[in-house]
């Protein structure tokens, strides 16, 4: 297809068809540009990299403004640490990273500087891509940790999962050859990582000073570093990339495409292969370079076919475009369970979303109402899954409920989706109001902030889990914690059923929302009322 318009003068090649669509994967290559604004990466590091050259008396013959400039004077540095004072390369290394500041600045692990959720919403949406298989292995060319940190706040665990009735559980870092034993099972995703990582860095750390050998230590921080894969990453590059690259299109994001290895690796597989999907080779960054042409080439693609041009500030940012995409793929899946009639609503709200600057209020809704809602489904019962490793039915309890962004897969997992189909009506019923409430105040709510009314939606199926469990509102329950007044709090009877409300369960529901309040005035007996969808609609301007 060709390039869409987006109303603010930009464009986007495609619709990205194989991240949200089908059964291909995608492969991501994380640049710096995925991590800024939260972190500067070099332009932050570049005054603390001075001030360690000068304290040496190192200098080099080309002027800060060069490109270069940063990763030449690094070079210099390390070479005067390993020349002139007899250290070794993984000391020089090391040292080099702890003087930058950046072992002891914990932003760079992704532990402070985020968020309350943990992440961003570029990095959320990514990981919440990868709990849904759509992603087959993510290259990350940054020292940070905070795509790590997004998958561990989606409820992947590093290198071992926990029973789950979804394929992907775990995630795994890979720095060198030595690490890829770890991707052994076919439930962990590949986070390779060939410029080294801050984590890895810190373990070489705790050796160093408990006297224990630190061979290797690999933090790639000088241009000719760059150019080439080290000893110990023969066979993550080419090899390990290769692979991924000729089974799936590569989606870059933030990247200068600058490694000359990592880019001759790329072009070389693509013209052995020739990927014949339209977005076979995809951009998402500021700028376009003379490298990404020899990419988009080999690809035999243009970049009016290959760039996605988004903004570092304003509408059209990285967050902007992957929530947007987060909303297509969701809306596909819910298209896909509801019955004929809710299919024509739901493909009028697809249809606004057929670019990126579209309405904002069904990007939040999707990205903070719709994830709790499913999981809240999955942990009171409602819906059951089979662990695909050893064909038992998962429990509602073994369902995490925290951290507040753990994913339920989307994707089916079952032949009926009751959460999905709940969650369309929903959707339908709120129709051209959804601009009315907020959803990311109170995870899994629906607030009405003129009213200053709180609309909390349940299950109305009688689950496995009894008592009705609701911990799935654990992070709602602590947002309430910190809202000063609530008018009024309404429970919504949310289900796909003719049948009226079931009294008892009803009364079950209740209770438990009430266990679960902070506020004493909403913990007493028939301080919460139940409205259903007409009633609700009825009361929409």
């Amino acid at each position: 297809m060709g390039s869409v318009e987006i109303n603010i003068g930009m464009t986007i090649p495609h619709h990205f068809p194989s991240l949200i669509e089908g059964t291909t994967q995608a492969v991501l290559i994380a640049g710096a540009g995925l991590s800024c604004p939260n972190l500067q990466m070099v332009s932050g590091l570049l005054p603390e990299l001075e001030v360690i050259a000068q304290s040496l008396g190192v200098s080099v013959g080309i002027a800060p403004s060069h490109d270069d400039y940063f990763y030449v004077l690094a070079e210099a540095v390390l070479t005067y640490r390993i020349d002139t004072e007899g250290k070794s390369k993984a000391q020089s290394h090391l040292w080099l990273a702890e003087e930058l500041g950046m072992l002891d600045d914990r932003r760079w692990f992704g532990e402070v500087g985020l968020p309350l959720s943990g992440n961003t919403p570029r990095h959320r949406v990514l990981a919440r891509f990868v709990v849904e298989g759509r992603l087959r292995a993510a290259i990350s060319l940054n020292w940070d940790a905070l795509f790590e940190a997004a998958l561990e706040s989606v409820g992947l665990a590093a290198r071992t999962g926990l029973p789950r009735p979804w394929p992907i559980t775990a995630y795994a870092r890979v720095v060198e050859d030595a690490h890829l034993p770890l991707l052994i099972s076919n439930r962990v995703f590949p986070v390779i990582k060939p410029h080294g990582c801050v984590k890895e860095l810190e373990m070489a750390r705790r050796r160093f000073r408990s006297g224990q050998a630190i061979e290797p230590v690999i933090f790639k921080i000088t241009r000719s570093q760059m150019s080439s894969p080290t000893q110990e990453q023969s066979q993550i590059v080419p090899t390990r990339v290769n692979g991924y690259v000729s089974e799936c299109p590569l989606i870059a994001v933030g990247w200068r495409a600058s490694e000359r290895y990592l880019r001759e690796a790329i072009i070389s597989t693509a013209e052995a292969v020739h990927p014949p999907a339209s977005d076979a080779f995809t951009l998402v960054d500021l700028c376009w370079h003379q490298n990404h042409t020899e990419i988009a080439t080999a690809y035999g693609k243009n970049s009016n076919e290959a760039f996605a041009e988004v903004n570092a500030n304003g509408s059209f940012t990285i967050d902007h475009l992957f929530q947007w995409l987060q909303a297509r793929y969701a809306l596909k899946k819910l298209i896909a369970v509801a019955t004929p009639a809710q299919q024509i609503s739901l493909q009028a709200h697809l249809a606004l979303l057929d670019h990126p600057e579209c309405n904002d209020a069904i990007l939040s809704w999707v990205d903070s109402w719709l994830p709790t809602w499913v999981r809240l489904c999955w942990r009171a019962g409602v819906m059951r899954g089979i662990d695909p490793l050893t064909n038992l039915m998962i429990e509602p309890w073994d369902i995490p409920v925290t951290p507040r962004d753990v994913h339920v897969p989307w994707g089916s997992m079952s032949n009926e989706r009751r959460d999905l189909q709940a969650a369309a009506k929903l959707l339908i019923a709120l129709g051209n109001d959804l601009n009315r409430f907020n959803y990311e105040q109170f995870p899994g709510g629906i607030w009405d902030t003129s009213a200053r009314w709180l609309y909390l939606p349940l299950p109305g199926w009688r689950g496995t889990a009894q008592p009705a469990d609701l911990a799935g509102l654990k992070p709602l329950a602590e947002a309430l914690r910190g809202l000063g007044f609530i008018a009024k709090i309404q429970l919504i009877w949310l289900d796909t059923e003719d049948a009226p409300p079931d009294p008892l369960l009803r009364h079950q529901l209740e209770a438990q929302v009430r266990r679960l309040m902070p506020l004493t005035k909403f913990a007493i007996e028939d301080a919460l009322c139940w409205v259903d969808l007409e009633a609700l609609k009825r009361r929409l301007p």
